[in-house]
């Protein structure tokens, strides 16, 4: 399965990736067009309605990801599923649930904080080349988020972490992968 969603360029993140930098999550969910959520993906104890594993994301972490997707200019679709109310002790998953909803309505006035990429006066550009690739990078003077240019002058989400990679003559895989996917 890990193959398929490769091959067909997909992104793929595994729930030790996600945990141990959740901000690294952010660039990802930010490029995409349709988050998809799953109530399983939360630990049993915080949601008890998921009854296939006791371990998964926390509360905190899953309003973080919807907070994402509230956030992001691209995202026009954004699904909770897997809810069975019928295993759900005291309503507590149908909290949790609610609460990301609230997570995902702040993120997208927070969203409308950004300016357009092309107000150019609005970012900080630093332009430099990585293994023999010149690009620029852009940080939000708003938010501090990132973005990266690819070769076909379109910009992508990305992080800081990215700019430091590149800055290292490093190609940084979060733009290798955008590029893949030309």
């Amino acid at each position: 399965m890990l193959e398929t969603i490769d091959k067909l360029r997909f992104d793929c993140f595994r729930l030790g990736v996600v945990r141990e930098d959740i901000e690294e999550m952010e660039p990802v969910i930010r490029d995409s067009h349709m988050m998809s959520f799953d109530i399983s993906a939360i630990q049993n104890a915080q949601a008890p309605a998921n009854i296939i594993t006791p371990n998964g994301l926390n509360g905190e972490e899953a309003c973080v990801l919807m907070q994402y997707a509230g956030m992001s200019w691209k995202t026009s679709t954004i699904g909770l599923y897997g809810y069975q109310s019928e295993l759900d002790r005291n309503g507590l998953t149908a909290i949790q649930m609610a609460q990301m909803i609230w997570y995902i309505i702040d993120g997208i006035h927070r969203g409308k904080q950004e300016a357009e990429l092309e107000n150019k006066s609005e970012f900080n550009e630093f332009t430099m080349a990585f293994a023999e690739v010149e690009t620029s990078f852009l940080q939000s003077k708003r938010t501090g988020r990132w973005w990266m240019q690819l070769h076909d002058g379109e910009f992508v989400a990305c992080s800081l972490k990215d700019y430091l990679h590149a800055g290292k003559n490093e190609i940084p895989e979060r733009w290798m992968r955008a590029v893949e996917r030309l």
